[in-house]
């Protein structure tokens, strides 16, 4: 009887024990990005409905404009070339949650970023930066990614927390504003968020007709001009390196059939008007 049970023992923990070595090797073979995803979940995230976060994004952008933090840049030429590039993905993006709302502002830095619910902000240094408008289709997709994804919401969870994101909703504390903001610019998205954020945009630019190489044109022109390792601008950050993400857009295959369509725009006019 006792060998029975102490072989019964035996034979249970052969199974744990066998269990476990698959799980060790299979996490020592996972990739950093689905370690990232399987321990670190977004569901403090999803306490915060999307009619919240529009909300909180509706109130930093008022005290960003009303401060004068930041001036929106209005002409009809950059109206239209915004309406153009923006318009072509935004079609392509089925099902948003989101009404988008994205606007240059009179600033020479290179860069753009996003607020939660569905606003971007681009820099007007970074319209003269872009070679072409599909340079311009490529910074607006990454960022879409970022806002599809819930990545600004997210960033902005893990560095408050809820009960202050919810006590801002309530108040509109202008020092918790002021701190969001400085947050949303100067805040890094993991190398994880980064990639998604990539792979959405390239997906974005195929379905729009523009090419996905468009992508690695521009982070070529950042390393040219030495701009790749600027810690406060978001696009500029090395989550993932930028070789990674031109190698990325170069290796990304678009299905059988697809046809770029260029813009039907004089770049060099907008460029000359910023």
């Amino acid at each position: 009887m006792k060998k029975k049970i102490f072989a019964d023992a035996l034979k249970t923990l052969g199974v744990f024990g066998g269990i476990f070595i698959l799980f060790f090797l299979g996490m020592h073979f996972l990739s950093k990005e689905k370690k990232t995803k399987w321990f670190y979940s977004d569901q403090k995230t999803q306490l915060i409905s999307y009619e919240q976060e529009i909300e909180l994004g509706e109130l930093i952008s008022k005290y960003l404009i009303a401060n004068n933090k930041e001036k929106v840049l209005k002409t009809p030429l950059i109206d239209s070339v915004m309406w153009a590039v923006t318009g072509r993905l935004q079609k392509q993006i089925q099902r948003s949650e989101y009404d988008y709302v994205i606007q240059v502002l009179d600033n020479p830095q290179v860069n753009a970023f996003t607020l939660p619910g569905g606003r971007i902000y681009v820099f007007s240094g970074l319209l003269k930066f872009c070679d072409s408008p599909e340079q311009l289709a490529a910074v607006l997709a990454h960022e879409m990614g970022h806002i599809e994804q819930r990545h600004t919401v997210d960033k902005l969870v893990k560095e408050f927390g809820l009960k202050i994101l919810f006590s801002i909703l309530t108040g509109g504390d202008s020092v918790l504003l002021t701190e969001l903001w400085q947050t949303v610019l100067s805040t890094k998205f993991d190398r994880s968020q980064e990639k998604e954020a990539d792979q959405f945009a390239l997906k974005l630019l195929e379905d729009a007709h523009i090419s996905p190489r468009s992508m690695a044109a521009f982070f070529r022109k950042l390393n040219r001009e030495n701009l790749a390792y600027d810690e406060q601008l978001e696009m500029l950050m090395t989550h993932p390196h930028n070789n990674s993400r031109i190698k990325s857009s170069l290796e990304y295959t678009p299905n059988d059939g697809f046809e770029e369509v260029a813009f039907d725009m004089n770049w060099k006019r907008v460029k000359e008007a910023l």
